[in-house]
């Protein structure tokens, strides 16, 4: 069971990174608005987070089956990735997340959604994420309106979130915990981030 949950969340890794990839043509590019990022807040971004992949990634409990008993998906399937860069000193991230539903007639539709744009972190613990540009894509399959559509982030998607962190390093691997910002304890992570150089 776990070796196939790390093949599923692999594969849905793979996917992420294949179809959101930097090599893919985009519209909406830092390098083509570069006033996008100019005035956006921003600090230096702290060494355990820069250059690398911070990747969570879930399966839904529910697998749906065809008429000959071979299974063929999950009835969801999630994964989220952040990675961090410096651009002439000044933090930027970028974002993907992938939601996947399947239901029992096997109608497939997959959510794609890319943020990017600055983050500041203050004192030892806090982070605020300022997203600057950013699309959604569903693609649906074999439902009863089938396709894909496409849109940019705008107004409220592009809205700035603010949460308390903290990165540990232990079994061999780095996490990167994401908390509410009133989690001041920090008691209940929202998401664990592993690390996937």
């Amino acid at each position: 069971m776990t070796r196939k949950i790390s093949t599923s969340l692999a594969l849905v890794l793979l996917c992420l990174t294949t179809i959101l990839s930097p090599s893919c043509k985009k519209t909406n590019d830092a390098a083509d608005n570069p006033d996008l990022y100019k005035n956006s807040p921003s600090s230096a971004i702290p060494d355990d987070l820069i250059g690398g992949l911070w990747f969570w990634g879930g399966l839904g409990p529910i697998s749906y089956y065809d008429r000959d008993g071979h299974e063929v998906g999950n009835g969801t399937e999630a994964a989220r990735q952040y990675s961090f860069s410096e651009v002439e000193g000044q933090g930027r991230f970028e974002f993907l997340q992938y939601l996947g539903i399947r239901n029992a007639s096997n109608c497939v539709t997959e959510i794609y959604t890319t943020k990017k744009g600055t983050v500041k972190f203050e004192g030892e613990d806090k982070l605020t994420f300022y997203p600057v540009e950013g699309s959604f894509k569903t693609v649906k399959n074999g439902c009863a309106e089938n396709g894909t559509s496409t849109r940019k982030a705008e107004g409220n998607d592009l809205k700035q979130e603010t949460y308390l962190w903290k990165v540990a390093f232990f079994d061999g691997g780095g996490r990167f915990y994401i908390y509410n910002e009133n989690d001041v304890e920090k008691q209940n992570p929202i998401f664990i981030y592993l690390l996937a150089r």
